[in-house]
């Protein structure tokens, strides 16, 4: 499922005219998502045993839970605002983030990465921004919003699996801002059938004084059927791996899905490349789901990343997946994924893949129109 609120936003635009726009209104929506680790393969023997003899895993058979509340004010002028907010059930321990390379002079940075667990809950922004129909077809974007880049939405609910894949994690490896989001402003514009994108953005990895500029089309030739390509510029920190965080350059994706029903059965597939100048000679993912009746659904996805890194293998990954909207705003899904990684683990922080298997069930309760 597409993520772009950018092209939410040029939708809107299509197909409300200012002069009968309702009037001003404030939307709130969002979502709960509770998963169970059944078995965590990759995390084996990273935790102390309480006794102090041997480890154990500290994943393995354990409830989280993350939520999301959002906020969005339709005013009849036409300049929509919204307001995400993320919310984490966390453990207790102590918890500390670093923005540094950990893998033994790879170039790979931890980004994004917490070593440890944190007290109590926490709050974190994910969205913040305006979106200004300034004419129609006509649309202005300013403040923090989801990477316009890939396909892969960041949202529990806007998931065709649980897990996200290995691009999104790429992707979110390279923004230093959280869930893969970036800030900046974007100009959007187009119809029904193509829309167009261009952004001027802070550097991806947040470098002062530098900037990023992304350009993204979309193409929905026929209804079921998407097309988008992508382009965003990064400045490299430091381009010699091992010497702190390692940008990977600029970053481009293109990527493809298909959906029609067929009476109660529904059948989708999709496709997906992302090439970056270093740390990967490419990553792709192909995947293809099948609806059944009494809200039944089965989806297989396969992925690969490739290494650019001398003496490191690549990273291949297979998902099987099923769900059941056991009501309107509920969602029930089991998922299994086996991972084979380099054993050395230098592309784990950058993939969001580690090796072995990962069992999960997953509740997705909606609250409220989420989108």
């Amino acid at each position: 499922m597409k993520k772009s609120l950018i092209a939410m936003a040029v939708g809107a635009a299509l197909t409300a005219p200012l002069a009968v726009q309702a009037a001003p209104t404030v939307d709130v929506s969002g979502f709960a998502d509770i998963i169970y680790t059944y078995n965590n393969k990759g995390a084996d023997n990273t935790g102390t045993k309480p006794n102090g003899n041997g480890t154990r895993n500290t994943t393995e058979r354990k409830f989280s839970a993350d939520g999301e509340i959002d906020f969005t004010a339709s005013p009849a002028d036409g300049v929509t605002a919204r307001l995400d907010v993320d919310l984490h059930l966390l453990d207790g321990g102590t918890s500390s983030c670093t923005d540094t390379d950990s893998n033994s002079g790879t170039g790979i940075p931890t980004t994004n990465t917490c070593a440890g667990t944190s007290t109590g809950s926490g709050a974190t922004l994910e969205q913040a921004f305006f979106a200004w129909n300034i004419i129609q077809p006509l649309t202005l974007i300013g403040g923090v919003f989801n990477d316009p880049i890939g396909a892969e939405a960041e949202d529990a609910p806007n998931l065709n699996f649980t897990s996200h894949n290995a691009i999104f994690n790429i992707l979110n490896n390279q923004t230093a801002l959280n869930g893969n989001n970036v800030a900046g402003v974007a100009l959007a514009a187009g119809n029904s059938m193509v829309t167009g994108t261009v952004a001027y953005l802070d550097d991806l990895q947040e470098t002062n004084e530098k900037n990023s500029v992304a350009a993204v089309i979309n193409v929905m030739p026929m209804s079921g059927l998407e097309f988008e390509g992508g382009y965003v510029t990064q400045y490299k920190n430091n381009p010699t791996p091992g010497a702190g965080d390692f940008g990977a350059g600029d970053v481009w994706d293109v990527n493809g899905s298909w959906g029609q029903s067929f009476g109660a059965v529904g059948a989708s597939v999709g496709a997906e490349y992302l090439g970056t100048d270093e740390i990967f000679d490419g990553a792709y993912n192909i995947w293809a789901g099948i609806d059944l009746p009494a809200g039944l659904g089965l989806k297989a996805r396969y992925e690969a990343s490739n290494s650019d890194i001398n003496g490191v293998d690549d990273t291949t990954a297979w998902t099987l997946y099923g769900s059941w909207q056991a009501a309107s705003n509920l969602l029930i899904a089991l998922e299994f994924t086996k991972v084979d990684a380099d054993k050395s683990g230098a592309l784990d922080g950058a993939t969001g893949e580690t090796d072995g298997n990962l069992v999960t069930a997953e509740f997705i309760a909606n609250i409220g129109d989420f989108k």
